[in-house]
Parts: C-alpha cells; sequence; structure tokens
C-alpha cells in the first residue's frame, strides 16, 4: 500500500508546486500593489482553502494542501505582510481548532485506557526532557541552561493530533489513537507550566549534584563549540571582504584625485 501510494503523493506535490510556482506568487504580488490589506488577506485565505480543498479531493490531508499553499505564497516575497495579517484569523481558528478537538475527546474511552494514557504521558515527557537537554548540550548550551530548556519543552506539540486524526476513519484503532493524542496533548500542557517552575530549581540541583570532571568535560566543550561560532576564518573572510572594499575605494579615491 505504501509503495503504491508514495509516488502518486510525490507527483501530487510536484505538479502542485509547479504549478503554484507559476501562479501563486503572482497573483499575491498583484494582490499586493493594490495596497489593500483585507484584499491581501482574502486572498491568502482564498488560496490556503483552495489547496486545502484540492488536496482533500486527491485524497490527502487537507493540512498538506494548506502547508503548500504557504510555503507558495511565502515565495511571492509579500510572506511577513500576510503572516502579520493572517495572524488575528489564525488566533481564531486556533481557538475553534482546540474546541472542536475538545469535543471530539471520548471521556470513556481514555477511562477504560487510562493505563495506556499514562505510560504514553511518562514516555512523553521524560523522552523531549532528555532529547531536547541533550541536543541543547550538543550546541553548546551549559547543563543548567540545557535542562531548563528540557523542561520547557517537555509539551506535546498540536500536530501529534493532526497526525492521530488521519487514522481516525481507519476505525477503532483511529478512534483510540486519536482519542490518546488528544488525552496527551491536554495533559501536557497542563504539566508544562508547573514544569517551567519547577525547572530552576531542578537545574539548580543538577548543578550542584553534577560531578566536577563532568561541570570540566562540558565546560570545554561548550567553549570549544563558542570557538568554532567564531572561527577564525569566517572573521578573516569577513575582513578579507571589508580589506578589498576599503583597497578598492583607496583606488577610487586615488583614480578621482
Amino acid at each position: 500500500m505504501i509503495t503504491q501510494t508514495q509516488p502518486l503523493l510525490t507527483s501530487f506535490i510536484i505538479v502542485v508546486i509547479a504549478i503554484g510556482l507559476i501562479t501563486v506568487p503572482y497573483l499575491v504580488r498583484g494582490v499586493a500593489r493594490f495596497k489593500r490589506p483585507e484584499t491581501l488577506l482574502i486572498t491568502s485565505l482564498g488560496l490556503c482553502f483552495a489547496f486545502a480543498m484540492i488536496a482533500e479531493r486527491a485524497g490527502y490531508t487537507v493540512v498538506l494542501g494548506a502547508f503548500l499553499a504557504g510555503c507558495l505564497v511565502a515565495e511571492s516575497a509579500r510572506g511577513a505582510e500576510v503572516e502579520k495579517l493572517i495572524e488575528p484569523v489564525r488566533h481564531v481558528f486556533g481557538a475553534i481548532f482546540f474546541v472542536s478537538v475538545g469535543m471530539l475527546i471520548n471521556p470513556q474511552l481514555l477511562a477504560s485506557h487510562w493505563l495506556v494514557l499514562a505510560v504514553l504521558t511518562v514516555v512523553a515527557v521524560t523522552g523531549k526532557l532528555v532529547s531536547v537537554s541533550l541536543a541543547s548540550l550538543l550546541v553548546g548550551e551549559p547543563p543548567k541552561g540545557a535542562v531548563k530548556t528540557g523542561f520547557a519543552m517537555a509539551q506535546v506539540g498540536t500536530y501529534s493530533i493532526l497526525f492521530a486524526q488521519v487514522d481516525t476513519d481507519g476505525g477503532g484503532t483511529g478512534g483510540l489513537l486519536f482519542s490518546l493524542a488528544v488525552g496527551l496533548k491536554a495533559i501536557t500542557s497542563v504539566l508544562c507550566p508547573l514544569m517551567i517552575r519547577a525547572s530552576i530549581p531542578a537545574a539548580d540541583w543538577i548543578e550542584r549534584h553534577l560531578p566536577m570532571p563532568a561541570q570540566r568535560a562540558l565546560s570545554q566543550y561548550g567553549a570549544w563549540v563558542e570557538q568554532i561560532r567564531k572561527s577564525p576564518g569566517a572573521e578573516d573572510a569577513g575582513g578579507g571582504r571589508r580589506g578589498r572594499r576599503s583597497i578598492g575605494g583607496g583606488q577610487r579615491k586615488k583614480v578621482a584625485k
């Protein structure tokens, strides 16, 4: 099944992007020339709904169509202006989305599978805490800052609900998966502010109890990463460019004299 649908999905994306690059950026730039924000807003929303409808009619999720529409609108060099205009609408649709998702929660289904939900919550929170903290350490953050970042990013994203919703039409398993995803999102949303509050004492405790060899190693690693970011090669390249500009400017001044 995957081998049959994957080429079709790839072909669909290529065709939509090819046709969209020819039409959408020019359309958005043409509408933007009228200097009417409401017209640009309506056009952008219309493109989003149109691409979402095309994706749905083709048998794919509406999220794919909306994503492609956003990418194509961004190619018009008016992405920042459209994003600013569409922000209030995004908040309204976000509220409607979460209300509608909340109405789809089946409390009886979650109550009957509370153990699975509890295990998923522990795995998700612990996994994000550990993975984000390690990733922060790898980019050169100190242990205290890395732990705070891990605690702050323990919340499950909204896309988990969208991915689970794709399988909702598949039967009982899809309904259970969607309910678990919504319940997990709700629980982690409640836990996230509490974990942010607890991140400071947790980071202080880890910093006090971290062995000195590990602290020195992480400090040296952070200094090494910072040194790579401020590599002399990049500075020399920038200085060389500035030097060439100044030499060229000096030569032009001499010619002028």
